[in-house]
């Protein structure tokens, strides 16, 4: 018997709707070139890379708006920073259906916003969403008909408000824009103008804190990062902290509110103190005077003592009373422009680094200092844990015992742990407590500019581009474990 067997094809079932959801905070950074550093204000050059002298004519300069390659706000505000919130991304993605649609539940007030549905292919699976800080779920339903299938996540929507305050090492005095081609050109060009994101201040968006800042928005998807920078070259706690700095701009608290308001700030990264203790007035005294601790300072406000060393004592002795002042300004008691922290902020004030030390490690000696002029300068500003006093060895081979009865500048920084700050040690440890130096006569392991004459000349004895990296590494690891 002949069996004929018919076979009709089977009916494929339907694949499953899968939901998957994500989401990120939007990067509002904008590196746009890939460069590691934020892209500035003024407007970027029209064409070709920044260059010895930058471009006169800019695109997009003066509009104080926030565009892809313009983002430090009149060399003060960069990023983001809405009273609407903050953009995030929500992503189905990985889920597979007909359509896709989002619910999102504020868990603390439990106020539901609904995303309108919508189809699901490649270009619509991400959904970009402004929303005010808080605790979240957001739920993602995918349909095919009326099959569908739900997932959810929870979410905390953070933005971390970061505000630089502070001097030239602040600021990226040694650090503008342009400083490759000066470095690699510079001994060719007469007419070398830096090019820095705010001219008065000398503040640049190459500066420790604003590499470190990038570096925490680049970090993490889960937050976003707005960056604030009040910096100024120049600054001391009572002339650009507290007060207005003299031919400059407001103090840099009433900068900060100005921009801020009552936005409460997370972290506040904080360098100052050198200008306080004289910084300028050590440098050319000892340029000018041998055994300089012993004798009068030949400029500026230490002149008035009878000698540098006791000069920078009784600055330094000030230096506690100066750092509380500025803490009162973070809890509204006795300020005029109080700065509202959030709770479990982190104020993290920057060790100097030290300068002072050659590539093998001994003192330097660099012009008409002498390695005893440097060992004297390392122990009463920089060393955070110096001893009572230094000996210093006089040009006629005298032993002289130069008492230090403030301590040092690192030493009353560091101290300022009793006011419930951080400070960031690691801008010291790395170059005063590494087995090679990188100071002012360290070569190419220098991590600080030599004197110079010209355009760069205020950034004689402030980092360079590798000095600033390797602070602004520091900053960012104490951030790290600051915000948790």
């Amino acid at each position: 018997m002949l069996t004929t067997v018919i076979c009709f094809p089977a009916h494929a079932a339907p694949s499953p709707l899968v939901a998957k959801a994500a989401w990120s905070m939007v990067d509002m950074s904008k590196d746009t070139n890939g460069d590691g550093f934020i892209d500035g204000d003024g407007g970027v050059p029209a064409s070709g890379p920044l260059s010895m002298t930058p471009s006169i004519k800019k695109v997009g300069s003066g509009n104080h708006i926030a565009q892809p390659n313009e983002r430090l706000i009149n060399g003060s505000l960069s990023w983001y920073l809405s009273p609407e919130g903050f953009p995030v991304t929500l992503s189905a993605c990985g889920s597979k259906g007909r359509s896709v649609r989002w619910t999102i539940t504020d868990t603390a007030t439990r106020a539901v916003k609904t995303v309108a549905s919508k189809p699901l292919t490649a270009k619509t699976c991400k959904t970009r969403v402004t929303l005010a800080e808080a605790d979240y779920q957001f739920e993602l339903t995918i349909a095919d008909g009326k099959t569908t299938v739900s997932s959810s996540v929870d979410a905390k929507v953070k933005n971390i408000l970061v505000l630089a305050m502070g001097d030239s090492y602040a600021s990226g005095e040694g650090n503008p824009r342009n400083v490759d081609a000066w470095i690699t050109q510079g001994s060719l060009f007469s007419d070398f103008r830096p090019y820095w994101d705010d001219d008065a201040c000398h503040r640049s968006a190459r500066s420790a804190p604003a590499q470190a800042a990038l570096a925490l928005e680049k970090g993490s998807s889960q937050t976003s990062v707005t960056f604030v920078d009040v910096t100024c070259s120049g600054a001391t706690v009572a002339l650009g902290i507290l007060g207005q700095q003299t031919g400059q701009l407001p103090s840099q608290f009433a900068q900060a509110r100005s921009i801020i308001g009552n936005s409460p700030v997370d972290l506040v990264t904080l360098s100052v103190g050198g200008n306080d203790v004289g910084f300028g007035s050590i440098i050319s005294s000892c340029l000018i005077n041998a055994n300089c601790p012993l004798v009068p300072a030949s400029s500026g406000p230490l002149r008035i003592f009878p000698s540098l060393n006791s000069g920078v004592s009784a600055q330094t002795a000030k230096l506690p009373s100066a750092y509380g002042s500025i803490a009162n300004c973070f809890t509204g008691r006795s300020c005029a422009n109080p700065i509202t922290l959030s709770p479990g902020a982190s104020v993290l004030p920057t060790l100097y680094p030290d300068i002072t030390r050659s590539a093998p490690g001994g003192p330097c000696t660099y012009l008409t200092m002498t390695a005893q002029d440097f060992t004297w300068a390392r122990e009463a500003l920089l060393n955070p844990t110096p001893q009572g006093t230094v000996n210093y060895t006089t040009t006629n081979q005298a032993i002289r015992s130069i008492p230090l009865t403030a301590g040092s500048l690192n030493q009353q920084i560091q101290a300022t742990d009793q006011l419930g700050w951080r400070p960031v040690t690691g801008t010291w440890t790395r170059s005063g407590e590494s087995p090679d130096g990188h100071g002012i006569c360290a070569g190419s392991q220098s991590w600080v500019f030599p004197a110079q004459l010209g355009a760069m000349s205020s950034g004689s004895f402030h980092p360079n581009p590798e000095g600033t990296r390797q602070m602004a590494a520091a900053i960012t690891e104490a951030a790290k474990v600051a915000i948790g």
